[in-house]
């Protein structure tokens, strides 16, 4: 008899799912949130039409607010920001002040290896370091975003001195 380990429903997102990622002889099984690998159901754009978001580039981690403690991946290009599962990146936590479509982006220029905040189609405003967002800004590490009650921090993993490609 094995050891099943999987994560606390009560604790992720809506539009996650636990995806079974090893089954070894033993009989334990790990299980992390997220589409089973090749269900063809990936992130989406804000068009609803799936985007290739490559290998990770960074994370956008909830320090404050519904779902502190969460974290989100980011991907190569632009990352659409909202509450609804047509985004590439869903915060649906239970902050009903950040957009369903297209509050905000996060875009990673690969070629450059440089992250850009970028401000989307939101109702309100979205502050980076106590400022309003109204036009797009070069993101820096660990860089403080809010948007209605919930607070992120920005965590690179791609940058100046490491990248994918």
């Amino acid at each position: 008899m094995g050891t099943t380990l999987i994560e606390d429903p009560s604790r992720r997102p809506k539009a996650a799912r636990t995806t079974l990622i090893e089954r070894p002889q033993s009989g334990t099984r790990l299980a992390t949130p997220g589409p089973a690998p090749g269900a063809g159901d990936g992130p989406a754009t804000g068009s609803g039409q799936a985007a290739e978001a490559g290998p990770v580039v960074g994370w956008l981690v909830v320090v404050e607010g519904p779902g502190r403690g969460h974290s989100v991946e980011l991907g190569y290009g632009m990352n659409i920001v909202g509450r609804g599962r047509d985004n590439r990146i869903v915060l649906d936590f239970g902050d009903d002040q950040i957009s369903t479509d297209d509050h905000f982006r996060i875009a990673y220029d690969g070629a450059n290896r440089r992250f850009h905040l970028v401000p989307g189609r939101g109702t309100n405003l979205v502050y980076i370091a106590g400022s309003p967002l109204l036009s797009p800004v070069p993101l820096d590490s660990h860089a403080e975003i809010r948007v209605g009650a919930t607070a992120l921090r920005f965590i690179p993993l791609c940058g100046d001195t490491w990248d994918w490609g």
